[in-house]
Order: C-alpha cells, then structure tokens, then sequence
C-alpha cells in the first residue's frame, strides 16, 4: 500500500516503514514494560519467572534499596499468613484481592506502575486501559519506573502530583508508541524533485492521519501542505513510475522552452 501527492516539480511518496524497529528492544525508553504471554515475546526482555516474581521485587525495592530487608521481612510473613488462613484450601478470590491491593499501594509508594492490556484478534494491540473484550484481550504486564529515576530525569528532590501525572503521559506514550508497532503503523515518506529522490525519512508511527502530520517538520516549506493531498493506491510501483515519469517530461519541456526562448529573443534583436 502507497499513498502519494504531485506537486510541480514535487511527488511525495508514503508507505509502510518495514525496517522501523522494535521499540522496547533499540529505544532508550523511560519505563520498563515487563509482560507475561504464553506465546508471544512482549515489552522488555527480563528475567523474571512470572507476575508474582516481578510484584515481589517491586515490593521488597518499594521503600528503597536501604530497606529491602525489612521489605522482604514484611512479604514473607503475608505470604506466611496468606497460607496459614487457607489451611490447604486455595485462599479465596477476596483474599487474593485484598493481598494484591496492599501489595500494589506499597509498590505504588516506590514507583509509578501502569497495567498494560494486549488485544489479540487478527493482530495485536496494546493500551494502558482495558480493551473490554474478555474473549480477546486481558491485563499482560505492567510499565513503571522508579521515584529515584524519576527524580534524577526531572532533577527534583520530590515528586508533586502534577510530576506523577506527567511521568504517567510519558509511560502511556511508551505504550503508543509500542502498539503502533505491534499494529504496524510505521511509515516512511519519499519526496522526489524533477524525478530526483531529494529526502527520505522513517519512524513515524501511530495513526496515518498523526504521522503524516509528523512528517511536516522534515519536508521543505513549500511541499508542507503536501501531505493533505495524499491519495492511497493499491498500485505502488505503477502509480510511482507514472508521477516520476509525469515530472521528468515536465522537466524535459521546461528545458525546451527554457532552450527556445532565448532564441527567439535572440532573432528579435536581430530583426
């Protein structure tokens, strides 16, 4: 799939970026997204077992590095307890909620965490809220970062909410930017001048409409509202080869009238 646009002595060419590559494994990202499937390798690579391996090393660092034998103190005895009350039943799904709510208000404390959730239906999606579909998407890992990271990144002593709330846009950016990649929408533009390929760029991710728009600060002023008058073909090589040929004859007359019209100039003079 192509889409593209002429303007004299321009054609801009956009199409599918099939080399952008993985953001969770080529980025410097910001959070860590750590995710758990069965059959599919999601987010960043990690080494833990499962979800509750990765709760009990939030939990323990949630206080602090200085404090995480006191912490793995506190996790040991719920854990303790979550047994003793079971009494060789499987603890209840009330009990489970309660235990997985204090365990994340703790965690909570020590970092910023948000759920991701995976669609998976002809393709795959992901998002920070819940796609409400329980046949085909459910909670998949989580994103976070830590207070003392945060901290250094925004060169504060102390986080106010406001700060939260933006480290929390900037994880859900992260996620964005990683369903966009999942989905596939990543696109690469051309731009050909007399023919010439004069600027290409990749990387732009996200809807169609947002990344076309994106490509506006990396196009000269003049071929900015270029991007309006995109028109998809399902032929590409045909339709590139008949826009580049369009522009080469216009080209070629420019250069014939260019080359006739000092001539004639030339026998008025004479005349």
């Amino acid at each position: 799939m192509m889409w593209a646009a002429t303007k004299d002595p321009y054609v801009l060419t956009v199409q599918p970026d099939d080399f952008f590559p993985n953001p969770r494994r080529e980025d410097e990202n910001f959070g860590s997204m750590i995710c758990f499937h069965r059959r599919y390798n999601l987010g960043d690579n990690h080494e833990f077992n499962d979800s509750d391996d990765l709760i009990h090393f939030l939990f323990i660092r949630s206080s602090g590095e200085g404090n995480i034998s006191h912490k793995e103190y506190l996790y040991e005895r719920l854990m303790a307890r979550m047994e003793d009350e079971a009494e060789d039943v499987l603890p209840s799904a009330a009990q489970i909620k309660a235990t997985n709510d204090y365990l994340m208000s703790e965690i909570q404390k020590g970092f910023v965490v948000l759920p991701v959730y995976l669609y998976d239906h002809s393709g795959l999606a992901m998002s920070t809220t819940d796609f409400n579909d329980r046949w085909d998407s459910g909670q998949v890992g989580i994103i976070f970062v830590s207070n003392e990271k945060i901290k250094e990144e925004y060169g504060v002593g102390f986080i106010e909410p406001v700060l939260r709330l933006q480290v929390e846009e900037r994880l859900k950016g992260e996620v964005a930017e990683y369903d966009a990649y999942l989905r596939g929408e990543c696109y690469c533009f051309e731009l050909y001048e007399d023919g010439e390929l004069l600027h290409s760029c990749g990387g732009f991710t996200g809807a169609f409409e947002k990344a076309v728009k994106d490509m506006i600060e990396y196009l000269p002023d003049d071929c900015a509202e270029m991007v309006d008058d995109l028109a998809e073909t399902t032929d590409s090589p045909s339709m590139v080869q008949t826009l580049l040929q369009h522009a080469r004859i216009q080209v070629d007359q420019a250069a014939r009238d260019h080359q006739h019209q000092p001539r004639q100039k030339t026998v008025g003079v004479e005349l």
